[in-house]
């Protein structure tokens, strides 16, 4: 067999290998994090309360933060990018890690990239924070970032919303899409005070399946977001996701898990 041909046969093997080892599209779940306002809710301090506090608000930059959270040495996840300021999203943070793919329909040994978009609102701007996840949730959406040398564009996967449940001060969720925009529903879920009652009947007529709701009041910290990405990330349904996050929930508020399994309604 001639050289070139032999060089060819292997580097296309090589490829081949590299391919196949990360066969799936990206799991891709993008959270909306609206700041914790002072002016909204008791947050538990002044900076706490900040919403132009990127790195003492309660949601964000404090110790349960969900960037710095996810920021911890031992998360499992990697940064890979971060998004200055865009309108009334303050910053936008990106994660990654590989996960089997054997969950998801791969070949034993393949890995699938799990990606983690945590987008920060300003909380004067929770209204366009609460459209934001509407939108996503009733009609997908795509995800453009620098990752190093590449400039990548990926379909989002799941949508979810951490933060003050902005339906009971009064404000609506924006109208439903059409039926072709329906078509393009992802799976959500919503860390929210009593988001079941508010969100959920909304979400599920509009096309997109709940994984994720509450049903009392609640702290939609970071270690909840870390059980349900986690859960996620492993192809888990959605009962075995609530069980994630009433663990992980009895765990840091240090409750017994029956009571904190009172918080987290069924999946429907």
């Amino acid at each position: 067999m001639p050289r070139s041909l032999l060089f060819l046969l292997l580097l296309a093997t090589i490829l081949f290998t590299a391919t196949s080892a990360q066969a799936a599209e990206p799991l891709v779940i993008q959270v909306i994090v609206p700041l914790c306002s002072n002016a909204q809710i008791d947050c538990g301090s002044n900076v706490a309360g900040d919403p132009d506090r990127l790195d003492t608000n309660l949601y964000w930059g404090a110790a349960f933060g969900h960037r710095r959270y996810f920021d911890r040495k031992k998360s499992g996840f990697s940064r890979i990018a971060i998004l200055s300021a865009e309108g009334p999203r303050l910053e936008r943070v990106i994660y990654r890690r590989l996960v089997p793919a054997e969950p998801f329909g791969g070949k034993p040994g393949e890995t699938r990239e799990q990606i983690v978009v945590l987008d920060a609102y300003h909380g004067d701007s929770i209204d366009r924070a609460v459209e934001a996840f509407w939108r996503l949730a009733t009609r997908g959406g795509r995800i453009h970032f620098r990752d190093g040398d590449k400039d990548r564009d990926e379909r989002i996967s799941v949508a979810g919303y951490a933060g003050h449940n902005r339906l009971m001060d009064g404000v609506r969720l924006p109208p439903p899409p059409n039926p072709d925009e329906r078509a393009r529903a992802v799976p959500s879920f919503v860390l929210a005070c009593d988001s079941e009652p508010y969100f959920g009947p909304a979400l599920r007529a509009a096309g997109s399946e709940t994984w994720l709701m509450t049903r009392s009041l609640m702290a939609p910290e970071g270690y909840v977001l870390d059980a349900v990405v986690t859960a996620v990330g492993e192809h888990a349904p959605p009962t075995l996701i609530r069980d994630r996050a009433v663990a992980a929930y009895a765990k840091w508020q240090k409750l017994s898990r029956g009571a904190a399994g009172t918080i987290f309604a069924k999946p429907r």
